[in-house]
């Protein structure tokens, strides 16, 4: 008696907690649409069950009226069939006088007799009836009374054939009885199938009938807790989105969309509160920028994209005081400003005399900021400036023309001194002293050096003047080098310097100035053996670069330089040690007449060094001074 209460008790408390359960699944999103699609399935699992159980019922009925109506009647029929083919094999094997046709025809009524039972017995197993039962029973009783009155007219060499015939015929009439009995069988089946199926196609007529009346009910509790609110949320987004922070947002319930749509109040009113200070931002920035460009010692004109003026600072009247009430809002941009910014920017000469630069920066929208700076001073400097590039000009053609001109003058009692010396040295007009001699020697030595110099000089001031000239011939490069060597070699060797150089696999011959390129090779390996100390090396090397160039390199391991040192030593007239103590003699013109004779070729000359290290200078020929067809013939 106490188990009653408790079992009551705790099938209520599970109920409450279910009910409890249910109630907050349903004040979700998430649960109204969870609840929502199980109702459906359960909708659609019942009529889904219902579908399948009426088919199936619908499916045994129909195989059930084939497998034992039509099938019994079908059987029937056939045994029928059989029992015919017996009668005709029975008379011709009467007719028949022949032993063995006679055997064989009794042979295949014995035959067709185990078929008809087989038959029979098909019908007996279908039979859905008493009447259908016992008509079959008849049937059989005759058809064997029959097949004994056969053996025994067979056997009996004779008999009574009207006896026989009798028997067939109540067997024919038990068949018939047979097939009609089992024929009002199958029809009533028939009658009972069909209204099974009737009766399961009102029933699922009903339950779609009750499905889509669950399934409307249930939209319109879904369009009225889901769809309305996102109707109303995509609603406000929309206005938000398009500037109405007005828009009038109502929470309607605890779930995720009454959140949503007080979480999109909030940020309604949080965008309208950062709207307000952003545009009391704004202005106080325009208010700042407004007071800096009024405040600007350049002109500022702010113009939209029909060069309307928008804004113009104190200092445009200042420089344009004619204009001055030209340059208010609203007002077309000046002709002058207009015509002075034909680019980005532009000079004017002011009335007064002032220079002033236009500068015209565009933004997207096709408004323009124009400024306008004084640049009196720059000007006044550029004008100096030129004329003192115009003076440096004019002196350096005078220092080239005077150069030219002192070298001309200097060649000829050069190659007197030169010649008379060589002459006393030689003693060709008869003999002298050999202190005579040896001064002869040194004044031949002497000239010598000087009139090099001249000539540098005189090259050097044709190159700046651009009037010298190449005088261009087809060379073997190679061989041109091997005789700069030989020149070189007895002053490499005086300094105990070794000179290196592999001999290339090929090089095609060039067309060249041989002489200047003689003159660059000497000056380069003149270079690398003065600078070498004694015991190092001078390697030359030359090659054909994949692009055609010939590059020829003059390698050595001595002192080197800083490379920033390079571009001094380019340079004319000047070496890295120019104090009065330096201990390396020259004019300084032998690397940059090197560099300029290569550059007339086409070429251009490079220098790899480093201080202590050594140095290499390399210079190329372009690919288009190469000859190939002579170095191939």
């Amino acid at each position: 008696m106490l188990e009653e209460p408790k079992r009551v008790t705790e099938s209520r408390r599970i109920c409450a907690a279910a009910g409890k359960w249910l109630r907050d699944v349903a004040a979700t999103v998430r649960g109204k649409v969870l609840l929502a699609f199980c109702a459906l399935a359960a909708i659609t699992g019942f009529l889904g069950f219902s579908a399948v159980s009426s088919v199936t019922e619908s499916g045994q009925l129909v195989v059930e009226t084939y497998d034992k109506s039509l099938m019994s009647i079908s059987y029937a029929r056939l045994g029928l069939s059989v029992f015919m083919q017996m009668e005709l094999a029975l008379a011709e094997l009467r007719a028949s006088s022949d032993s063995d046709q006679r055997l064989a025809l009794d042979k295949r009524i014995n035959e067709l007799s185990r078929s008809l039972s087989e038959d029979l017995g098909v019908v007996r197993g279908r039979a859905t009836s008493t009447r259908a039962a016992d008509a079959l029973n008849d049937t059989a009783r005759r058809v064997a009374e029959w097949d004994s009155a056969r053996r025994f007219s067979i056997d009996g060499e004779g008999g009574d054939s009207g006896e026989l015939a009798h028997r067939a015929s109540a067997v024919l009439n038990a068949f018939d009885d047979l097939v009609e009995v089992t024929a009002e069988d199958g029809f009533s089946d028939r009658q009972r199938a069909l209204a099974s199926i009737g009766d399961n196609r009102r029933l699922n007529l009903a339950g779609t009938v009750a499905a889509l009346f669950f399934g409307v009910i249930i939209a319109i509790l879904l369009t009225r807790y889901m769809v309305r609110p996102i109707a109303a949320a995509s609603y406000a987004a929309k206005r938000i989105a398009e500037g109405e922070l007005n828009v009038e947002i109502t929470p309607v319930g605890n779930d995720e969309f009454g959140l949503l749509l007080k979480s999109m109040a909030v940020m309604r009113d949080n965008i309208r509160h950062m709207m307000e200070r952003e545009i009391a931002a704004r202005r106080s920035a325009q208010t700042r920028l407004v007071s800096a460009i009024d405040g600007s010692a350049e002109a500022v004109i702010l113009v939209d994209s029909e060069d309307r003026i928008l804004l113009s600072n104190s200092r445009v009247a200042a420089f344009f005081p004619e204009l001055a009430g030209s340059f208010v809002a609203g007002a077309q941009l000046p002709a002058v400003v207009g015509a002075t910014l034909r680019g980005p920017t532009g000079e004017l000469c002011l009335a007064d005399g002032r220079w002033l630069r236009l500068t015209r920066s565009t933004a997207e929208d096709g408004s323009s900021v124009i400024i306008g700076a004084d640049i009196t001073s720059m000007k006044n400097r550029e004008i100096l400036l030129q004329s003192a590039k115009e003076e440096a000009e004019t002196a350096s053609r005078s220092k080239s023309l005077f150069l030219a001109n002192m070298s001309h003058e200097l060649r000829t009692p050069l190659n007197a001194i030169i010649g008379f010396s060589e002459i006393i040295r030689d003693a060709m007009m008869g003999p002298v002293s050999v202190r005579y001699k040896d001064y002869a020697k040194d004044i031949f030595s002497s000239g010598q050096h000087l009139l090099n110099l001249i000539n540098d000089i005189l090259d050097l001031s044709k190159i700046e003047a651009d009037r010298f000239e190449l005088h261009e011939e087809i060379a073997d490069i190679w061989q041109l080098i091997t005789g700069c060597l030989r020149l070189i070699l007895p002053h490499a060797e005086q300094s105990g310097i070794k000179l290196a150089y592999e001999p290339p696999g090929s090089l095609p011959f060039v067309r060249v100035d041989e002489l200047r390129l003689k003159q660059v090779m000497l000056n380069l390996l003149s270079n690398a053996v003065k600078f070498t100390p004694a015991g190092g090396q001078v390697a030359v090397s030359a090659c054909e670069e994949r692009t055609g160039e010939i590059r020829i390199a003059v390698s050595d391991n001595g002192i080197g330089m800083l490379p920033e040192d390079v571009p001094t030593a380019l340079q004319p007239f000047r070496q890295l040690d120019d104090g009065m103590n330096r201990r390396y003699q020259g004019t300084g013109l032998g690397l940059p007449m090197a560099q300029r004779l290569v550059r007339l070729h086409g070429g251009e000359l490079t220098i790899e060094t480093g201080l202590g290290v050594g140095t290499t200078v390399s210079f190329t020929l372009p690919a288009e001074r190469c000859v190939r067809e002579v170095a191939s013939a």
